[in-house]
């Protein structure tokens, strides 16, 4: 009987580069397609009574019921907030301008020091936002 010899091929490997570069190209599509932070507006009425933000155009008439201060402490580069000339941290200040809305206050001005971090005057004005005050204005030099 005649014998047909089939030959045996090698097994080819199936490469897996391709793979591996199109799986990291769909894990840098969704990491920077994705949001990780909660973005939201802060409005905020700057000094010379303009407001900036959609919420509030109309000019500001009264004087601010409270004033707070973000200055830099004496021989250091921690900023030191003052609220109506008493010192708070920022975890107390949500606290504080609380109290002072429940009186009676309904704005609020922040003079920073020219030497302040701009995040800190946002984290600042980001504490006094989420209070009971209606308007929180920055004074700027």
């Amino acid at each position: 009987m005649i014998q047909i010899h089939n030959p045996v091929g090698k097994r080819r490997r199936i490469p897996l580069t391709p793979l591996i570069d199109v799986i990291f190209i769909l894990v840098m599509f969704f990491l920077l397609s994705s949001t990780f932070g909660i973005w939201r507006p802060l409005d905020v009425a700057l000094g010379s009574g303009e407001s900036v933000g959609a919420a509030d155009n109309s000019r500001i008439s009264t004087a601010p019921a409270v004033l707070i201060v973000l200055k830099m402490g004496a021989g250091s580069d921690i900023p030191e907030l003052i609220v109506n000339g008493l010192p708070v941290t920022l975890g107390e200040l949500g606290n504080e301008l609380n109290r002072l809305a429940a009186a009676g206050a309904e704005t609020a001005v922040l003079i920073p020091h020219k030497a302040t971090d701009f995040q800190q005057v946002v984290h600042i004005l980001d504490a006094a936002k989420a209070t009971n005050m209606k308007r929180v204005s920055l004074k700027l030099d």
